[in-house]
């Protein structure tokens, strides 16, 4: 077997899963910014609204500077999570 690709795999889910971390850690957080100032977005910081409403970047319109710093490094991290699974899940289906 082929070195090469067992290590794109491996980079592919080290990817996702440090996303994955770094969105538990900073997505619950933005969210409960967004309910102290009683504009929450969803049910929770997993639900599937609040993380289309990441991932669109709404929260730029609001023009807060804390939830900006909050949801900017969400976003990235659950872009990496997802293109990270996608990623692996391809790989693993090639390989």
């Amino acid at each position: 077997m082929a070195l090469l690709p067992m290590f794109i795999l491996l980079l592919a889910t080290g990817i996702g899963l440090a996303g994955a971390t770094g969105y538990l850690i900073f997505g619950p957080l933005a969210y409960r910014h967004l309910q102290d100032r009683r504009q929450t977005v969803g049910a929770h910081a997993f639900s599937p609204s609040y993380l289309s409403y990441l991932l669109r970047g709404h929260y730029l319109a609001r023009k807060d500077a804390n939830l900006n710093g909050l949801a900017t490094p969400a976003r990235v991290l659950l872009i990496c999570a997802l293109v990270g699974a996608a990623a692996a899940a391809v790989l693993v289906a090639l390989i």
